[in-house]
């Protein structure tokens, strides 16, 4: 395949020293804090934690985990290179399945739940691909307008295509929902079903659009409004004016890591003043903004997609859902049945980054639809 190559990661030693020099010039602010973090990044986590990056954290051992998970470059026709990881399954008939990543991720989310899936469970296991998304990590940066959730999902079908795939399934969170969801709709002979843990759906247009709603899900549907009322200031800045911020997040790793930990933060268990995922791995996600130089180029997927990125197309393939408690949106199953072919919904404990808190759970969801779904092995 003369479009794909391997592709080692490494970050020059140089680039490392300077991340150490820069943090150690950084000038701190002052804080008022409720130690729930209701004004953002505490200030004690956040001096912890960017001392732990200087003084423990360890970039080549996450370079190595990249390298190891089958690092590729893709030049797609669009002009861009994509890295990917790709990670085969020893055995025979394994489904092909393509997860897209959002923000503040990368393809490191995918790490702990690519060798459960590659090794299977009750008999299903899958090829795994990974992409980054254009403008995140290694990818390369668009140099135009235009490059949104829906052209992104044509560049993961045409890898899917170059890797030799025929037939493969779709699975994602965070905007990889609507990279997943756009793949789907447009590539419906390709991609035989969708796998979600971030579910979109709104309310039916019809006289009684909570029918069928249940209790439970009237009281999940609080974590949406929580969502827009206290977290949605990022959401703003990143669709409007991402430019303006990305100075101060470009040349400051202390900011970096402040604007991206407080979403590991939010976006898990907020009423905690630690975050529930490892620090070592959510520091290994901001060093891949910082060393790449990516924050500009991810936030402006924001400016691309608008308000959602999305497609209200009826999803005719089977489709599947993990919804997670601490999700920033928790839609009642009744809503999302009008947009989605559903043959497996489950709900559990976690948050939003489902690969890396609860890796086991979600592959095991995956699983679930692969069976309910009578699918094909896709190769």
């Amino acid at each position: 395949m003369k479009n794909i190559k391997e592709f080692e990661v490494y970050v020059p030693q140089s680039k490392i020293d300077l991340l150490h020099e820069k943090i150690a010039l950084s000038r701190w602010p002052d804080e008022l804090n409720d130690n729930k973090w209701s004004l953002g990044t505490s200030l004690d986590y956040l001096k912890k934690a960017t001392h732990a990056w200087v003084n423990d954290f360890s970039w080549r051992d996450h370079e190595a985990l990249i390298n190891n998970a089958g690092s590729h470059m893709f030049h797609s026709s669009s002009g861009l290179d994509i890295h990917f990881l790709h990670s085969k399954s020893k055995h025979k008939n394994a489904y092909p399945l393509v997860m897209t990543h959002g923000w503040p991720g990368s393809v490191q989310e995918f790490l702990s739940i690519i060798p459960i899936l590659n090794e299977g469970i009750d008999g299903v296991s899958f090829d795994v691909v990974c992409p980054s998304m254009p403008g995140y990590g290694f990818s390369s940066k668009p140099n135009d307008f235009g490059m949104n959730s829906q052209e992104i999902a044509k560049i993961n079908h045409e890898l899917m295509l170059a890797l030799g795939y025929k037939k493969y399934i779709a699975q994602g969170g965070d905007w990889g929902a609507t990279v997943s969801k756009w793949m789907a709709d447009q590539f419906k002979d390709s991609c035989e079903a969708l796998h979600l843990n971030l579910v979109l759906a709104w309310p039916p247009d019809s006289d009684d659009p909570m029918q069928g709603v249940t209790e439970e899900e009237i009281e999940g549907m609080k974590n949406f409004e929580k969502y827009q009322e206290k977290g949605f200031g990022y959401f703003a800045i990143q669709s409007t004016k991402p430019q303006t911020v990305a100075y101060g997040l470009n040349d400051s790793p202390v900011g970096l890591a402040a604007w991206i930990i407080e979403k590991f933060h939010a976006w898990t268990d907020d009423d905690s003043d630690q975050l529930v995922i490892p620090l070592d791995h959510v520091l290994s996600i901001v060093s891949l903004y910082w060393y790449t130089e990516t924050i500009s180029s991810s936030m402006r997927l924001y400016y691309e997609n608008g308000q959602t990125g999305f497609s209200f197309d009826y999803v005719d393939q089977p489709t599947g859902c993990a919804v997670f408690d601490h999700e920033i949106a928790k839609p009642p199953k009744a809503w999302a049945e009008k947009i989605y072919n559903i043959k497996h919904w489950d709900t559990h404990p976690g948050g939003h980054f489902a690969a890396m808190e609860n890796p086991k759970i979600l592959a095991e969801s995956i699983v679930n639809l692969v069976k309910k779904g009578d699918l094909s092995a896709g190769k």
